[in-house]
């Protein structure tokens, strides 16, 4: 039995179409037709009913669409895992994270865990904080690191680090010498206020701006590349954690506005864990160390 026959009945159960089915295996519709009827008569039986150009399937395909699927799955399990091997790899680390923190300080981390652990692949899903403490509850991760503590029964978090938070603002082209400084207030006034871009800190800061500067006009941005992107672009000011713009300052891409008479948070970064495996301890004892 050929797999390829496998994939073309499992994408014609799906679409009911044999001409959808061959798109979405970017092969032509004659070649799906000629694996349906291989496997029927590899099987001995019909597995699909014609009807002009929809197919629905039989109560022989029904039946046997599970264990189409079973080796459809088994098959490419078998072939990753061959994969993986090949690449010296005997062990796996899966880690949930947040997009900032993958964005800022994950790479570095990473960078000296794989270093160490040569024989261990690292997967990576980035999610938001939110659902990291079910990703790691459930057995999808082994460690997560949010920006967010986690409340989650049976998981363990703890903070890596703490830092500061920024005012930050589009460059305005001058010299970083002579060019006056910029406060926040005078940001506030003139700029939209770009929040909601982490989970934790913008109602109390949001609420604390209102005061100071009544009538703030404010956009709500959801994500802290976004944010910075439209920074550049000129299009507001915003709030972020130090790591999340420490290269965007170096670089000139942005400026920090003064502060001073406007209280701001910390901001903190926490691990998750729950009954870690020897390659999530390791990781974990890493992390630790570099934090």
């Amino acid at each position: 039995m050929n797999i390829h026959w496998i994939e073309s009945f499992l994408a014609a159960a799906k679409y009911e179409n044999f001409r959808k089915a061959a798109a979405y295996l970017y092969v032509s519709q004659p070649t799906v037709t000629v694996h349906i009827h291989q496997l029927e008569k590899a099987l001995g039986v019909p597995l699909f009913k014609r009807t002009g150009r929809q197919v629905v399937l039989t109560a022989y395909g029904k039946s046997y669409l599970p264990y189409a699927r079973n080796i459809y799955d088994a098959y490419h399990e078998g072939v990753s895992f061959i994969s993986k091997k090949r690449q010296g790899y005997e062990s796996t680390l899966k880690i949930a994270v947040s997009p900032l923190v993958a964005s800022s300080y994950l790479p570095y981390w990473v960078k000296a865990f794989v270093k160490k652990q040569a024989a261990t692949e690292v997967v990576v899903d980035v999610v938001e904080s939110a659902a990291i403490g079910q990703m790691v509850e459930s057995g999808r991760a082994d460690v997560g690191l949010s920006r967010m503590p986690v409340e989650q029964t049976g998981s363990e978090c703890a903070r890596l680090q703490t830092e500061k938070l920024l005012f930050v603002v589009p460059h305005d082209g001058r010299d970083a010498e002579n060019g006056p400084p910029i406060h926040y207030e005078e940001a506030l006034a003139e700029m939209v206020l770009l929040s909601g871009n982490h989970p934790v800190y913008w109602e109390d800061v949001l609420l604390a701006c209102r005061r100071i500067v009544p009538g703030l006009k404010e956009m709500h941005v959801s994500q802290v590349h976004v944010t910075k992107r439209f920074i550049e672009e000129g299009l507001g000011c915003s709030i972020l954690p130090e790591s999340a713009v420490r290269r965007e300052l170096a670089e000139g891409r942005m400026l920090e506005a003064e502060t001073a008479g406007l209280p701001l948070p910390t901001v903190s970064t926490y691990m998750v864990t729950k009954s870690p495996s020897a390659e999530a301890e390791a990781f974990v004892k890493l992390v630790k160390s570099l934090a």
